[in-house]
């Protein structure tokens, strides 16, 4: 991380939002799973995106993109979309939500690094399941 630890989140959390490498997800992804293990992936070509995830609609997933922040959730506004299985995850405008080519939901037991996390993206979107 840098000196700014805010700066650095947020320079994280942009990848959720433009399609990145696979590097530069993977570095994201594995940095939330300090502390969040649903995790959204999906792959367009050969580029990817990620989102934090939670089952319980925009609310719990604006306190968990706080703490990823490391801000009071009262000080953002998060956009999102619900997945067809319930799961909500950061969309800016899920009217104009760009379709994947494949997607997953990642269920992590514990933190991963950048290149475990690259793998089990890899392969989750692949298969196009959910994945323990």
């Amino acid at each position: 991380m840098t000196q700014n630890p805010l700066a650095a989140r947020v320079a994280l959390i942009q990848s959720n939002r433009t399609w990145s490498e696979l590097n530069e997800v993977a570095t994201a992804v594995a940095v939330a799973s300090e502390s969040e293990r649903r995790i959204y992936v999906e792959r367009r070509a050969q580029l990817y995106r990620w989102s934090l995830a939670h089952s319980g609609g925009g609310y719990p997933l604006l306190r968990i993109t706080a703490r990823f922040l490391g801000i009071d959730y009262t000080r953002i506004y998060v956009g999102f979309r619900t997945l067809p299985d319930g799961t909500a995850i950061i969309c800016d405008d899920p009217q104009a939500a760009e379709e994947p080519d494949s997607w997953a939901v990642l269920n992590l037991p514990e933190a991963v690094g950048p290149e475990t996390a690259a793998a089990l993206i890899a392969a989750a979107v692949e298969s196009g399941t959910e994945s323990s």
